[in-house]
């Protein structure tokens, strides 16, 4: 047996071959534990992996497939995973897989926006997406229903459900300038902003979403009132020049202010219930305005212009707003052929009653009303158009007692019982001042017709007459002159006749300056002298 050969084992009994033993060698653990990483990893994400729902957006601006996310609370929740065109083209489709802790988040109230920047009423929002992109937020509902689908809103919401603070709507007739996001002042403290707007059904007016955050919702009672705040409040009337503003805020992008009126100390007024209805009114006057519980209409049918009376003046008794004028009409008269104003106004017996110290809270009956109006306008109870502002020439209704009142009484058989008026004391004095100068125009022109006469018939006449005293006046100065040297012998004589003579020159001196005046100033005998 040479030194390379093997010995040969013995031959097993059996007469089976031994197979040689197989190992796994160190290089397949690698890829095992490849395996095994990615499987777990598979399941974590599978694990992990939420639902897939649809979002439906007008536009897809600023929106990418794999690139953009979905946030909530600035914690990534979601990635948008494909983007397409509706069937109907009108719209654009956003595939967004949600990750699993979001799962509990799609309900059937929640809501979808893209976060980009937005210039508002209120001030300026998205501006971090500049650099970081926009990404779609996500506003989570309180339903219990679970969707997968939703249709993403194109204006980011003012309120999310997670701020504190309660909703309100307020009914108005326009909307003004208010917009989504206007502020809302109490005591002139933002406290709220404008969430949104619409027509009502009947278009007569528009319904406004409101948001007070707390701990000031508290203070919205059942008997608060809100008014438009817009702007500048300048108003020109019968009681002045009035301006109020909220605030620098206000001026610019407008907003709503309101108060509530404290109740009584032993019942304190409740507060408003979340969603409660409430007038905006246009301004803080009407607002604040004393509800009426009772109200009388009547007519006044005025035969003078009504320039400056507007419909909401006020009517006024002796300084006490009594009521308001509620509507202005022209009549025409056929029998008269002419045309008469008649003015609607809007009495508050209330206040009459609430002003007086002896008022029990007794309402008065329909009848006793009509009894005491009837004695009170045969004492003289009238209604006079006045005017309240000189510089604007704004006028109101006055009541009150006149002596001099024509006789006169209340029109029951209307449907709106007519009182009687007073003819204003404006147009009495222009009737005053009418006659004074139809006078003067009179007087001058007899005074014109007697300047004329005076010039053709007497300044001739006077003429003549001056020069013959001219003459006269000449011969008595000669005459004057020859006495003069013949008293000059007789001294006692020549005295006397000195202070006579003296006296004779003064008179025709006056007669000289009068002539003189005459010729100038002809008019001078029924004028006097004029001043120089």
């Amino acid at each position: 047996m040479t030194q390379n050969e093997v010995p040969l084992p013995d031959e097993l009994p059996s007469g089976k071959v031994v197979k040689p033993r197989q190992r796994i060698t160190m290089i397949w653990i690698v890829p095992l534990l490849a395996i095994l990483v990615g499987i777990g990893l598979a399941v974590q994400a599978i694990r992990a992996k939420g639902p897939e729902i649809t979002l439906q957006f007008v536009a897809a601006e600023g929106l990418e497939a794999n690139k953009t996310r979905i946030k909530f609370k600035d914690v990534e929740i979601g990635t948008v995973k494909a983007i397409s065109l509706s069937a109907d083209r009108n719209s654009v489709q956003v595939v967004v897989q949600m990750d699993k802790q979001a799962e509990g988040l799609l309900v059937d109230d929640t809501r979808f926006w893209v976060v980009r920047p937005r210039v508002v009423a209120g001030g300026v929002s998205g501006l971090a997406t500049l650099l970081s992109g926009s990404y779609i937020a996500l506003d989570p509902g309180k339903s219990k229903q679970a969707r997968h689908d939703f249709v993403g809103l194109e204006v980011p919401p003012q309120v999310t459900s997670n701020t504190p603070g309660r909703r309100f709507h307020l009914a108005a007739d326009d909307l003004g300038s208010l917009d989504i996001g206007t502020p809302i002042f109490y005591r002139r403290i933002q406290v709220g902003r404008v969430i949104g707007y619409a027509m009502q059904k009947e278009g007569k007016g528009v319904d406004v979403q409101i948001f007070i955050d707390a701990p000031y919702d508290e203070f919205v009672t059942q008997a608060s009132r809100f008014w438009h705040a817009s702007g500048i409040d300048l108003s020109l009337n019968s009681d002045g020049l009035k301006f109020d503003t909220q605030s620098l805020l206000s001026v610019a992008i407008g907003g709503i202010a309101f108060s509530s009126p404290p109740g009584n100390e032993d019942e304190p007024t409740p507060r408003a219930d979340p969603g409660a209805n409430f007038v905006l009114h246009p301004d803080q006057a009407t607002a604040t305005r004393i509800p009426e519980t009772r109200v009388q209409r009547y007519v006044l049918t005025f035969r003078e212009s009504l320039r400056g009376l507007t419909v909401g003046a006020p009517v006024d008794f002796r300084g006490l707003v009594a009521g308001e004028v509620s509507r202005i009409d022209l009549k025409f008269e056929k029998e008269k052929t002419d045309f008469s104003m008649q003015v609607e106004i809007n009495l508050y017996p209330d206040r009459f009653a609430q002003k007086t110290r002896n008022y029990t809270g007794k309402a008065v009956s329909e009848s006793a009303s009509r009894e005491i109006l009837d004695k009170m306008v045969a004492k003289g109870f009238r209604a006079q158009l006045r005017t309240g502002n000189m510089l604007t020439g704004q006028r109101y209704i006055a009541l009150d007692f006149f002596n001099n009142a024509k006789a006169g009484k209340v029109d029951w058989s209307r449907r709106r019982p007519e009182l009687p008026v007073q003819p204003g004391t404006l147009d009495s004095l222009q009737d005053q001042l009418l006659a004074i100068v139809e006078s003067l125009r009179h007087t001058l022109g007899h005074v014109d017709q007697l300047v004329v006469r005076l010039d053709k018939e007497v300044a001739p006449e006077l003429a003549g007459t001056l020069r013959d005293a001219r003459k006269t006046l000449d011969s008595a100065d000669r005459m004057l002159g020859a006495a003069d040297k013949a008293l000059v012998s007789d001294a006692p004589l020549q005295l006397e006749m000195r202070e006579t003579l003296r006296e004779v020159a003064k008179a025709a001196t006056a007669v000289r300056n009068l002539a003189d005046l005459l010729e100038r100033q002809p008019e001078a005998l029924l004028t006097g002298k004029k001043g120089e």
